[in-house]
């Protein structure tokens, strides 16, 4: 799986490098948002919010790969790795855990991102 999260990081990293300048300073949550915005654009619906506890978080009530993650929870890496990707073109190095997903039988996917 690590293998398979760094290829979608390295996905992640360009993809960020496509949404504007490397010298502009971004906020962590504004960062959050244009991964958001971004996985958006790729089909995952996703959105930034703040949970009860004040986590920042990805919630993506979309799969682009539709049901294959359930057979094939490998393919969470990938879209934890696009995530880590862009946050760290976008931020800096952050840390990244999928606390909802379609294998785990929950109906939307759910990243808790930490600075």
């Amino acid at each position: 799986i690590g293998v398979v999260e760094e290829v979608g990081a390295e996905v992640g990293r360009s993809m960020a490098e496509s949404l504007g300048p490397d010298d502009i300073h971004r906020s962590f949550h504004s960062a959050i948002q244009m991964v958001a915005d971004a996985l958006t654009s790729h089909g995952f619906a996703a959105r930034a919010v703040r949970s009860d506890g004040d986590q920042l978080r990805i919630v993506s009530e979309h799969c682009p790969f539709g049901s294959a993650p359930i057979d094939h929870p490998v393919i969470c890496a990938v879209d934890r790795g696009l995530v880590k990707g862009m946050l760290a073109a976008l931020y800096g190095e952050t840390t990244t855990d999928l606390s909802s997903s379609l294998p785990m039988g929950d109906t939307v996917c759910i990243t808790d991102i930490s600075a």
